[in-house]
């Protein structure tokens, strides 16, 4: 680890303050809680999820039948 000295707004270091004694009752975490958000602010975007949206409602049941169907109907495309 390095250490270092960073200049912050004062509302920034407020709310960095407030957020660190939300999440961890102490601010002796905040460099923890700026490392996070620096570490965040360098990943890659997550991808979202599709969602899909159906006209009827499917119990545990159906799903199982489709999803058995599923299989049968994708072993006959191989042969």
């Amino acid at each position: 680890m390095v250490k270092t000295t960073i200049i912050l707004d004062d509302e920034i270091y407020k709310r960095l303050v407030n957020e660190a004694l939300e999440k961890y009752g102490s601010t002796r975490k905040l460099s923890l809680l700026v490392n996070e958000k620096l570490a965040m602010a360098g990943a890659p975007p997550r991808l979202k999820r599709p969602t899909v949206r159906l006209a009827v409602e499917l119990d545990a049941g159906k799903i199982q039948r489709m999803t058995e169907e599923g299989w049968e109907e994708a072993a006959r495309w191989k042969r």
